[in-house]
């Protein structure tokens, strides 16, 4: 049977320091896990537990690793918590908006989907990408950021796009 347990936010700092996660990456979560409560306070039927303890966790397997495969070794740490599997795929598809199959394979990763499909996991994912390290940015910057690190036309900024869309319509949906 697969575990269902979420941490707390409480919980979750005891599991970075466990790990030996770095203090700016602490910091970095820490600051991801108040943009997407922020997120959250404003959506009906959000598992906010869920998202709260994704974004705090999201980055820790950079306690291991500091490239796209961080969100690998952070699936394997969690995984060895017995932590919700809801958890642990938002922690796999956190990196970037999202990356498919064909594009995992290109830069070599496990063959798998990462893309954030569920509310919860875009949540984190975009929260995650408005975190310059431990400080919020706004969208125009983050924007900025990944058009000079991979072009205005890739996948990386339409993602980005679509994310802030999705996550402003299931916002106006609650007002």
């Amino acid at each position: 049977m697969k575990a269902h347990r979420i941490p707390t936010k409480e919980e979750c700092l005891a599991i970075l320091r466990k790990h030996n996660t770095p203090s700016q990456v602490i910091n970095h979560c820490l600051i991801v896990a108040k943009i997407a409560e922020r997120l959250c306070a404003q959506i009906e039927d959000i598992n906010i537990a869920l998202v709260i303890a994704a974004s705090m966790l999201h980055d820790i397997g950079r306690s291991k690793e500091h490239s796209i495969f961080h969100a690998i070794e952070g699936v394997k740490i969690l995984e060895s918590e017995n932590l919700d599997q809801r958890l642990i795929l938002s922690v796999k598809k956190h990196i970037g908006t999202g990356i498919t199959e064909t594009e995992a394979a290109k830069l070599g990763l496990p063959p798998d989907d990462y893309i954030p499909r569920t509310a919860e996991e875009i949540i984190v994912s975009y929260s995650d990408n408005i975190a310059c390290g431990s400080r919020e940015c706004s969208f125009d910057e983050a924007l900025n950021n990944f058009i000079s690190k991979f072009g205005e036309d890739s996948h990386v900024v339409r993602g980005f796009f679509r994310q802030k869309e999705f996550i402003e319509k299931i916002i106006m949906k609650n007002i």
